[in-house]
């Protein structure tokens, strides 16, 4: 099953998308999202704060966390029964750019891992469809500023429609968190899994974080969950410089 090329033709007029060399979907993201941290919408909506991305959770998901061998959270990943979401965020230069050179860096990756390669249109510019057997993955990122937002999401072909829905879904309603600190660029905005997390996620996600989470008693009483300390070296955690 090939998914359809999407955000070309919207209501008989054509999408405005930005050029090979230009910041992807920022126009377009300061009005529909993503969202930068400075002007996060009011909506309502429950997102999970992670630090540097603020994730809007699908009903029912699960999420697992990516640990890097250095010991910081690589990723953490949203497990939907259609497959698999994941959003990250980089340092991304002012001007922007960033996305035209990774998006092919990425291409040639998965070709030479095996997958077949579709370049795209959508809402933020220019994706990635990569195939591998009967599993496909999207790619989509938008650029705000200082920051480049990516989103993954895999899955069976068969599932691909509604996966790459809530991807874009998920996307949208991203806020990124830029803290102004110098970052190389390219580096992943450092992520930390908070002490409220939500009870739908709490047990998957602890039960895959680097560390444990133990339970530690307050003067009052109530058993409250406390994150034990990231044992990392001094620099060694991704984004920092």
């Amino acid at each position: 099953m090939t998914e359809p090329a999407r955000g070309r033709h919207r209501k008989g007029r054509i999408a405005q998308v930005p050029g090979p060399n230009e910041p992807a979907g920022r126009g377009h993201h300061q009005h529909h999202g993503p969202w930068d941290g400075e002007n996060a919408p009011r909506d309502g909506r429950l997102r999970l704060d992670l630090g540097s991305v603020q994730l809007p959770v699908p009903p029912g998901a699960k999420l697992v966390c990516e640990p890097d061998p250095s010991g910081p959270l690589r990723a953490v990943h949203v497990m939907v029964p259609e497959g698999r979401l994941t959003v990250s965020a980089f340092a991304a230069p002012r001007t922007g750019g960033l996305w035209g050179e990774l998006v092919e860096e990425l291409a040639t990756q998965l070709h030479n891992e095996g997958a077949t390669i579709r370049r795209d249109r959508g809402e933020w510019g220019r994706e990635l469809v990569a195939r591998n057997g009967e599993v496909v993955a999207r790619v989509v990122a938008v650029e705000g500023p200082r920051w480049l937002l990516r989103g993954v999401g895999t899955g069976p072909a068969q599932h691909a429609l509604t996966l790459h829905g809530l991807l874009r879904d998920m996307v949208r309603g991203t806020v990124v968190v830029r803290s102004p600190d110098p970052l190389p660029v390219r580096s992943l905005l450092p992520l930390e899994v908070p002490d409220d997390v939500p009870e739908p996620f709490r047990d998957t996600l602890y039960q895959t974080l680097p560390t444990r989470p133990r339970q530690i008693t307050s003067p009052d009483g109530p058993v409250i969950p406390m994150m034990l300390p990231q044992k990392a070296d001094s620099g060694t955690s991704p984004g920092r410089s």
